[in-house]
């Protein structure tokens, strides 16, 4: 407990010391490649401008795969620079795109609320729409829809499930998506989760008024006695 009391204690004089910095804007982008996560939030937080589009690489490699603080900050970051006419031209790379989409699943719903949100800025939807429904495909092989496991990976697959839908109904207006997504939606309409039913629920309303075969779909859910799966049907 003393020890974990200490190292709050030292990481609070750090982000004290780090406040009263004034960095410039080279130094904001060298502490963007460095391992110091409480500076480096800070710093996101103090970027307040791009130069090129390796300073954009550098900030969005901080979305994946580094502490949670980090990757929460780099997401509101990122998406205050792609809502930018002037800085949206940085996003828009094949490996970028691949970290935004892989972003849309992370266990921080703040991280994957401001990924979906990302994901309507970038260019090619086309390749976003793709990617996605691998995903969840891969995702269906490996969940039981009928299952009532509760279990952590249950929970995380359907989670993952949850957001990458909502990200499908992000580019809606973008996409024209046809019996691929159909018959996803068959599935993830058998789902023990209700929220997995809620979500198909609403990815079916949205896409049928551009393909009525959807209403297939919302046939299937039309007797869900659940609250938030009826508001959609």
């Amino acid at each position: 407990m003393n020890n974990l009391y200490e190292n709050n204690m030292k990481t609070l004089s750090k982000a004290l010391e780090y406040c009263d910095t004034d960095f410039s804007h080279e130094e904001i982008i060298n502490v963007l490649s460095s391992d110091d996560d409480v500076k480096k939030q800070l710093c996101i937080l103090n970027l307040n401008y791009l130069y090129n589009q390796s300073e954009a690489d550098v900030l969005v490699s901080n979305l994946t795969l580094h502490s949670g603080p980090v990757r929460e900050t780099s997401s509101y970051k990122i998406l205050d620079f792609i809502l930018n006419p002037d800085y949206n031209g940085f996003f828009q790379s094949e490996n970028i795109i691949n970290s935004f989409i892989s972003a849309v699943a992370d266990i921080n719903p703040s991280v994957s609320r401001n990924a979906v949100q990302i994901l309507k800025y970038v260019q090619n939807s086309e390749y976003i729409y793709k990617s996605l429904i691998n995903i969840i495909n891969n995702l269906l092989e490996n969940i039981d829809n009928e299952s009532k496991n509760r279990s952590y990976i249950q929970n995380k697959k359907n989670f993952s499930l949850y957001w990458n839908l909502e990200a499908i109904i992000s580019i809606s207006d973008k996409i024209t998506p046809g019996h691929e997504l159909i018959e996803i939606l068959k599935k993830t309409a058998k789902s023990s989760d209700y929220t997995i039913r809620e979500k198909t629920a609403k990815t079916a309303k949205i896409f049928s008024l551009k393909n009525q075969n959807f209403i297939i779909v919302s046939d299937l859910l039309k007797n869900d006695e659940n609250i938030y799966v009826k508001k959609f049907i």
